[in-house]
């Protein structure tokens, strides 16, 4: 396979996913921005808190999602399209009744799942009135983001950007609505995602009813095998997700115990910037998913190490570039979301480091997303396991304990160095084809 093979592939799939995951990242910005405008720094703190909540409900949900993506194009590239329709159309059932079980609990238990994120006074009632009213999203956003990969696995990408970026967009314009207009608050906050998600789940349904070229909705088929074999490939996003949820918990412990209150501040706006990276590096294997798994039912070997390497290689550009962008401005984009200049220097100082250390999470996010991509498991769980549940919790909060804030920069620099050393070794050396595939 030529290089201009892989820059083609790589200009319809990655590329469609890596601008639609940055512009998600800047209309999410832009959202946060206006809670931080005309709500205040207390509902910029609020969703931070409450983001390990939300990166476990996600974890739960990519059991099943990323599962489930990963073996519908191992089906296709068989040429089993029947049994593909059919476990799909199932799966969704099962996620709606999941989505419904998940909001429940949180609705119920707000106030006592707040306190255990670890809520304060001053934003307690914040956080609960979140949580309580995003949790209601959920059944939407299971289905929503579920079709969502079954639209990309049926070759239309170009469909599934514009939805979702007529989504986030609506998402936007809601919450500019709510909170400016309506002074609705962190209320309007949560439930423009509830609006969204659910435009986002009518969208999604309308393309299979209507425009569906190989994947179509049909007697829906619900084994309990079928739903095993698809949570086990579904394992490593869950583990990712999972210990992302850990590792967030972790490094926000560490964030209070030992530094102030400004470092927390300042660190939560610099993560509304540092998600753009992560939708580059992540945005692009989500992206190829499609291929990926195809050629691995297809036996294209080769193939498959050869894209991904073209893929870690464009992206470590645009991350780099993405980078180097930012920081003439970082100071006016960072300013919009804090206003005290003591803080305001933290945030330039932990964009400056936290932002170059990001870099490095390249090759492992990627290669991670790559295995499940192929049904393989196994090999992106130990990767997520190993990164985000054993070497940056531990490394990010020893060193913020022994030399303050350039500690977290420090814990994930190293954590990732410690496994790129590792995984260039392992993909080099790595026979694809004698890995085993459970069907």
């Amino acid at each position: 396979m030529t290089e201009k093979n892989y820059k083609e592939i790589f200009k319809n799939y990655a590329q469609p996913m890596i601008i639609r995951s940055v512009f998600n990242s800047f209309m999410h910005t832009a959202d946060r921005m206006i809670a931080a405008l005309f709500i205040g720094a207390n509902a910029l703190v609020a969703t931070t808190i409450a983001s390990p909540l939300m990166y476990l409900t996600y974890a739960i949900s990519a059991l099943f999602i990323g599962g489930l993506g990963a073996y519908v194009g191992l089906l296709i590239g068989q040429e089993k399209v029947k049994e593909a329709n059919r476990l799909s159309s199932g799966i969704l059932l099962v996620l709606l009744a999941l989505g419904l079980m998940m909001t429940l609990p949180i609705v119920s238990f707000s106030n006592q799942i707040s306190s255990f994120l670890g809520a304060s006074d001053k934003v307690f009632d914040m956080t609960v009135s979140y949580l309580s009213i995003f949790s209601l999203s959920f059944p939407f956003m299971l289905i929503g983001r579920t079709l969502d990969v079954l639209i990309y696995n049926d070759d239309s990408p170009r469909y599934s950007f514009i939805v979702n970026v007529i989504t986030t967009s609506m998402n936007l314009g809601l919450n500019i609505i709510a909170i400016v207009v309506f002074d609705l608050g962190i209320i309007g906050l949560a439930g423009a995602t509830v609006i969204s998600s659910a435009f986002q789940c009518i969208a999604s349904l309308y393309y299979f009813v209507f425009k569906s070229k190989t994947i179509k909705l049909t007697k829906p088929s619900i084994k309990l095998k079928k739903i095993i074999r698809i949570c086990y490939n579904g394992l490593s996003d869950f583990s990712m997700l999972i210990v992302d949820a850990v590792m967030v918990f972790v490094v926000n412990q560490a964030f209070t115990r030992f530094l102030t209150p400004a470092h927390f501040e300042a660190y939560a706006a610099v993560n509304v910037l540092l998600i753009v990276f992560y939708g580059i590096f992540m945005g692009a294997t989500m992206g190829l998913q499609p291929i990926f798994s195809r050629s691995m039912g297809q036996k294209k070997y080769k193939y498959l190490k050869g894209l991904l390497a073209y893929s870690v290689k464009r992206t470590i550009i645009l991350g780099l570039i993405a980078y180097l962008a930012f920081i003439p401005i970082a100071s006016r984009v960072l300013s919009l979301f804090v206003q005290d200049q003591g803080t305001l220097e933290l945030a330039i100082f932990f964009y400056l480091t936290l932002g170059f250390a990001v870099m490095f999470s390249n090759l492992p996010l990627q290669t991670s997303i790559f295995f499940t991509a192929i049904n393989r498991p196994v090999e992106s769980a130990l990767i997520s396991i190993l990164r985000t549940l054993i070497f940056i919790p531990l490394i990010a909060y020893f060193s913020i304990m022994y030399i303050g804030a350039i500690g977290v920069a420090f814990g994930f620099l190293v954590a990732d160095l410690i496994l790129i050393s590792g995984l260039v070794v392992y993909m080099k050396r790595v026979d694809i084809s004698k890995l085993k595939i459970l069907e």
